[in-house]
């Protein structure tokens, strides 16, 4: 006899989360959904997920920023989660991707953030960034994609006929069980939650088209320029897709950048040791100068 259909939440994350809140906003024509926690008009910090995640990737961080007093806003990234997704070529790209970041903060009135990005979402903050010199005050990086060589999904290079239309279950369960780490845990929760999205063909999609067009090749830091922005990154000691030892030495080379290991760390800082995370985010952001004042519309750091 099968065993009896999973009873899924009737609402995704935050639904039940009195310390966040969910939101649309968009862009030209495009969706984006938005998960915030915080004071609207505080500093602003913005938490760009990993590929095939969503913005449940930083549940356990959001409301310690905001807590520290921080408007904090974590994005589902365009095709991800429960954001509009894209068809057209050149959609997923590095500079697309990047440009999309600069488009959601201008819809949201944030003049000035730190951003913050895990996996992809570390590669797409980082030419963000380098995109809006002046405009993102810092840059908190956690086991980011862009510093040492990585392999594309295989899906991605494989005949359209032979990709599923939607994700198993047991594939995001297997998944979670390898991009942890020893210090953190996860939930069957958490696995209908990432899970959720992934039913939808038109997300499976977009995963797919994003892993073609996106650039994994670690960034030049002769070509990359930061400005005045303060750059974090820390790596996974137990990271299986980030060799932390070579993507150390690699990063080492930006000018400035402070550059460590979460030691029992997996591939996924936010989701294994929110805590710690939210320490080293707050830190930073708290050590920047204040530049102007924040208003009702517009958030300043």
């Amino acid at each position: 006899m099968a065993p009896p259909e999973r009873k899924l939440p009737d609402e995704p994350y935050p639904a039940r989360d009195a310390g966040a809140a969910a939101r649309e906003v968009v862009i030209g024509e495009e969706r984006v959904r938005v998960v915030e926690a915080g004071t609207p008009g505080a500093p602003a910090v913005v938490l760009l997920h990993g590929w095939g995640a969503s913005a449940y990737n930083f549940r356990g961080v959001l409301p310690l920023l905001a807590r520290a007093g921080f408007n904090a806003i974590a994005p589902d990234l365009r095709g991800h989660g429960w954001s509009d997704t894209i068809t057209s070529a050149g959609a997923y790209s590095s500079d697309a991707m990047a440009r999309w970041v600069m488009k959601l903060l201008d819809q949201l009135g944030v003049d000035r953030c730190v951003l913050v990005g895990q996996s992809i979402g570390g590669a797409i903050a980082l030419d963000a960034a380098a995109l809006m010199r002046g405009r993102v005050a810092a840059v908190v990086l956690l086991a980011p994609i862009g510093f040492t060589r990585v392999r594309r999904v295989v899906l991605a290079r494989a005949p359209r006929w032979l990709r599923p239309s939607t994700t198993p279950r047991w594939v995001v369960t297997w998944i979670l069980r390898r991009v942890y780490g020893t210090r953190g845990a996860w939930t069957e929760h958490d696995a209908d939650e990432y899970w959720m999205p992934l039913r939808k063909p038109d997300v499976v999609n977009a995963l797919v088209q994003s892993a073609r067009e996106f650039d994994f090749i670690p960034r030049d830091p002769r070509i990359v320029n930061l400005g005045d922005c303060r750059l974090v990154i820390r790596f996974g000691e137990l990271d299986g897709l980030i060799p932390h030892r070579a993507a150390m030495d690699h990063a080492r080379q930006f000018t400035g950048a402070d550059v460590a290991v979460l030691s029992g760390v997996g591939h996924v800082p936010a989701d294994e040791v929110p805590d710690e995370v939210a320490r080293i985010i707050t830190g930073v952001a708290l050590d920047l100068p204040v530049s102007g004042s924040a208003t009702r519309s517009r958030k300043t750091l």
